[in-house]
């Protein structure tokens, strides 16, 4: 089902990187996770993000956005 409310697609300066938007999600999800009093391992959280951060700028480097 389509909106009645029509947005305008960003211009390219208004627009985020993937790379910017991954890693604004993961202090967000890194901050609640800390924060929400269940156990969670910050180092094994970091390592994922850095190979996920990775993959993200080899694809970068390869022409995907």
């Amino acid at each position: 089902m389509q909106s009645s409310k029509q947005t305008k697609p960003l211009n390219v300066t208004e627009r985020r990187s993937t790379i910017e938007e991954f890693l604004e999600y993961c202090a967000t999800e890194k901050q609640n996770r800390h924060n929400s009093g269940e156990p969670f391992d910050v180092g094994c959280f970091d390592q994922a993000v850095d190979i996920a951060l990775e993959k993200l700028i080899a694809l970068q480097n390869e022409g995907w956005t």
